[in-house]
């Protein structure tokens, strides 16, 4: 593909419900432009943008794919995402690069959850979109329907341009409501309206128009005086509109009966916008003041990260915008987030599975590196001499977690690289260790995205895991004061072993933690074993007393004790330490608490008695409820962390995919008493099968 000018490029991400049919729209317009030689099929497995095989096996995107691919001079970046929320970061990242979007909708299904999640999302971005309505072959397909449900969700700025000729199997063709002609495959000459469409055709185009005029005064006052308008002059007033989120055009396709693909085309390179209409992007310099860079080859060169995949095989593969500047092949380039060089071998374009080589990439376009070293996604690549850094994606937080541990050996070895190699391809993956269970965890957006992230481990970094739901870190305390003693006596032959310790524990107030002191009287405990006591104390404490857990908020004071000259050590006071704080405890009226989290859950009104039900049954307490618009409420509680692991899964059943959540931690407050005893009991349990082995 030859270089074009920033404002012969448009970058489009594709979006919607997940499986209303984005990929299939994507593969379809490759092929009936040239730009592939077959038509790529999801369900046969064999489309071009679904590169990994675990999207082959469900049948589902889960990965970001771009399709680059020239029009009659304009460079087109399609940016096919995925539809489910489970893998929703893909979709940030493509809305993060892109300058406008399709938002895709199933013809016969209408307005789906998944379309009114990205429809949030755009408004947010406020990015300038058009609609698809596509499958309108299919048996209960109906784009008058469908039209009056986006307009009635999104109001009347949603007005139609292309509107279907026939209806589901008898589909042949898209009106163009401004020229008033017929379009079919993209070879075809336009056609005259057919006389039975005239009426319908009357109504839409006056939906059309109106919308338009409304968006420009003088447009206006000539519509209303009766004046006619030219297509030119209608044709950049929408684009004008389009651009400024004013008007949202909807476009009738079908793939099947490879209709409307001319009707989209023309509406992507006429009505939405190109990255030269941005003028500048801002960046911010290493002392954080905010710089302008212009959308221009001379510029200084600034380009972003937006995805990065890891190949077994070919190894990482990087998908840059280039914002400022050209990135040239060959060259050395400089990421300011880690401050590190890089030398960019070679470049491509990319089309799915599909790689194009190119010298140079301009402003505005979109290409992929391979086997950059350091540089990860959110990386802002740039001029040495001219550093600058572009705000990352804004990742959707994990809501769903597993405990993961390798199966061998071999793959303890291989583990720690491959959690790296995964987050850095998926950033919506968090890894941790839990420093009160020992686990390391797994978080994701959500079940499925967990199943995948394991799938890969498996598959691309030859590592397997085990996984279970995480341990819940409780904490021990104790609510009374006692003393206790810890006397350890062992005789072998030679020296022996002797320590001998009396020790004060007291509760002290929530987050203090463990305290130690010491009142030692006449030297019954020698100075140069105190540390050796103190040490015993805190090992016992961090491996918890009555349950496992970490036992806190509390101080341990050493005052008497007894010594041996020959037999006595730091072991042995180590030992009598521990001793003496388990000894203690059983007689300290302890107690087990539990982690709270922070939930803000959004759903639809219409929901709102299930998950408050819901959330009385997980022990949790509702702060407060408040309309956040668009017929959805948030509400807000304290639940427990033990009742929360498959929320994610829950919220989802309970509201059709609609309701999210985010979670933190907030405090940690006292157990329950039938369900603490539950979990020492279990530990009890444990330790006397581990004795028996």
């Amino acid at each position: 593909m030859a270089a074009v000018t920033p404002d012969r490029i448009r970058n489009v991400a594709v979006v919607g419900h997940g499986g209303a049919g984005k990929t299939t729209l994507v593969e379809s317009l490759l092929h009936a432009t040239g730009a592939t030689t077959r038509l790529g099929k999801v369900d046969d497995g064999t489309s071009i943008l679904d590169t990994d095989p675990e999207e082959h096996k469900r049948r589902i995107s889960i990965n970001l794919a771009v399709a680059s691919f020239q029009l009659d001079g304009v460079k087109l970046n399609l940016l096919d995402t995925p539809g489910f929320a489970d893998f929703a970061g893909d979709q940030r990242a493509a809305l993060r690069v892109a300058d406008a979007a399709i938002v895709f909708v199933d013809g016969s299904a209408g307005v789906q959850v998944g379309t009114q999640l990205v429809w949030n999302e755009l408004d947010k971005a406020k990015t300038p979109r058009i609609v698809v309505v596509g499958r309108l072959d299919r048996e209960n397909a109906d784009f008058d329907r469908v039209l009056a449900q986006l307009r009635e969700a999104y109001g009347i700025r949603v007005v139609p341009l292309h509107v279907p000729v026939g209806h589901q199997q008898s589909i042949s063709g898209t009106i163009d409501l401004l020229h008033g002609t017929v379009l079919k495959g993209p070879k075809d000459e336009p056609a005259p309206t057919p006389d039975s469409e005239k009426d319908r055709v009357g109504k839409y185009r006056q939906q059309l128009v109106e919308a338009i005029v409304e968006t420009d005064e003088e447009l206006l006052t000539r519509y209303l005086d009766g004046k006619e308008m030219s297509y030119d002059e209608l044709r950049d007033a929408l684009h004008k509109a389009v651009r400024e989120g004013q008007v949202i055009p909807v476009v009738a396709t079908s793939s099947s009966k490879n209709v409307g693909y001319a009707a989209l085309l023309a509406t992507i390179k006429e009505m939405l916008p190109s990255p030269a209409e941005t003028g500048s992007v801002i960046g911010k310099t290493a002392s954080g003041d905010e710089i302008a860079r212009k959308v221009d080859p001379g510029e200084k060169l600034s380009a972003f990260v937006f995805k990065t995949l890891s190949d077994p095989f070919v190894g990482k593969l990087s998908f840059v915008r280039v914002y400022s500047g050209t990135l040239h092949h060959n060259a050395q380039i400089f990421d300011a987030a880690k401050g590190e060089s890089e030398r960019v071998g070679q470049v491509f374009f990319v089309r799915g599975k599909e790689q194009e080589q190119t010298d140079a990439v301009g402003p505005g376009d979109i290409c992929a590196i391979p086997k950059l070293t350091a540089t990860s996604t959110n990386a802002t690549l740039t001029d040495k001499d001219a550093p600058i850094k572009f705000d990352p994606i804004d990742f959707p937080s994990p809501s769903f977690s597993v405990a993961i541990e390798p199966q061998s050996k071999v793959d303890l070895d291989k583990l720690g690289t491959a959690l790296h190699k995964l987050t850095d391809e998926d950033p919506s993956l968090h890894v941790r260790r839990d420093d009160a269970t020992h686990e390391t965890i797994l978080s994701g957006i959500g079940e499925s995205a967990i199943d995948t992230a394991v799938h890969h481990l498996k598959e691309k970094f030859g590592v397997q895991v085990l996984t279970r739901t995480p341990r819940v870190p409780y904490k021990e305390s104790i609510r009374r004061k006692t003393q206790a003693q810890g006397r350890y006596k062992k005789q072998t032959g030679g020296h022996g072993m002797f320590g001998d310790v009396f020790l004060e524990i007291e509760p002290l107030v929530p987050g203090s933690g463990v305290e130690y002191a010491t009142r030692i009287v006449g030297g019954s405990v020698p100075r140069n074993y105190w540390p050796a006591v103190e040490k015993g104390v805190r090992e016992a404490a961090e491996k918890g007393v009555i349950a496992g857990y970490p036992l806190s908020d509390f101080r341990a004071t050493l005052y008497d004790g007894s010594y041996h000259q020959v037999d006595s050590n730091e072991m042995s006071f180590r030992v009598a330490g521990s001793l003496a704080l388990q000894n203690c405890v059983k007689e300290a009226d302890a107690y087990l608490l539990e982690p709270i989290h922070e939930l803000e859950v959004l759903v639809p009104e219409e929901q709102m008695g299930d998950v408050l039900a819901d959330l009385n049954g997980r022990r949790g307490r509702v702060l407060g409820m408040e309309s956040t618009g668009a017929g959805y409420q948030q509400i807000k509680a304290h639940v427990p962390l033990a009742e929360i692991f498959r929320y994610a899964t829950d919220l989802r059943s309970m509201t059709g995919g609609r309701g999210t959540f985010t979670s933190r931690f907030l405090s940690y407050e006292e157990c329950p008493s039938h369900i603490a005893q539950k979990v020492i009991a279990a530990h009890e349990e444990q330790g006397e099968a581990v004795a028996a082995h």
